[in-house]
């Protein structure tokens, strides 16, 4: 994905296979932002958009760019794509496409949902004070507060369990799960899931306060059967964003890369 103008870069979402015409697709959610002071956060999010690749096509010269790219209907500073729940798990028909209303920090959450597979179908948005599903994105509600830039939704015990980094203080060290009974919310019984231990001054093993941990999701295409564990993965980063040999993720480059966890839930008692 080629950036948009000086300055401006997409950060990628989640995505999802989707069939037509016999031929398969992937379609990818991405995320505009653009550059507008020095200070290494000096950034905003500008739109959101669907790229979509021929999955016939990966293996050739110019397979790894995308067919098209299209706009979805965006306000700046909620981006989409946080998380996808396909329609083959939602169990209602709908693809759920989950955003985060960004702030430093109290991120909150928003859905947006599309009838069967393709991104490029038409969009509706969750406002349950207003009835529920909207036809424009302005009329988006936020639905859970709390939430993480990215995170994962999946099926749970005749539910589903939402799984993110807690976003009530600025990187945070835990992830978290709520469950609810529709792909929709409400969300709630928060749980702690796991304490990430990179970062912080007092965190393991580097005792850097400019190590930070992000962005933990389950995995989807790893889901447990028959009462097996969920496997999670973060994201581990510096704030020592310097090209110099004293920088941190040149010093010790085992910072960058992501960790992954397995993880069992057992329900106290069944949803209803």
């Amino acid at each position: 994905m080629k950036p948009a103008a000086a300055n401006h870069w997409y950060w990628l979402g989640d995505g999802l296979l989707h069939k037509e015409g016999g031929k398969s697709y992937l379609q990818v959610i991405f995320q505009e932002y653009y550059k507008f002071g020095p200070g290494g956060w000096d950034f905003r999010h500008k739109a959101n958009f669907v790229a979509t690749f021929s999955l016939d096509d990966l293996g050739t010269p110019h397979g790894h760019e995308p067919l098209y790219i299209d706009p979805v209907p965006s306000t700046p500073g909620v981006g989409w794509g946080s998380a996808l729940l396909p329609s083959s798990l939602s169990g209602d028909g709908y693809t759920y496409i989950y955003g985060v209303d960004d702030a430093p920090t109290n991120k909150k959450m928003r859905i947006a949902r599309v009838k069967g597979t393709d991104l490029l179908g038409k969009w509706e948005y969750l406002n349950s004070g207003a009835g529920g599903w909207m036809k424009s994105e302005k009329q988006a509600a936020n639905v859970y507060t709390g939430i993480a830039n990215e995170y994962s939704v999946t099926p749970w015990n005749g539910g589903f369990v939402a799984v993110s980094q807690t976003s009530t203080e600025a990187f945070s060290g835990w992830i978290k799960a709520s469950v609810s009974c529709s792909p929709h919310g409400p969300f709630q019984l928060d749980t702690d899931v796991y304490r990430m231990p990179e970062p912080g001054p007092y965190g393991l093993p580097y005792l850097n306060p400019k190590v930070i941990s992000y962005n933990a999701h389950v995995h989807r295409t790893m889901l447990p059967s028959g009462g097996g564990p969920h496997t999670l993965s973060y994201n581990v980063n510096s704030m020592d964003n310097r090209i110099h040999p004293d920088a941190d993720l040149y010093r010790d480059a085992s910072i960058y890369k992501p960790r992954f966890v397995s993880f069992k839930m057992t329900p106290g008692r069944p949803l209803r």
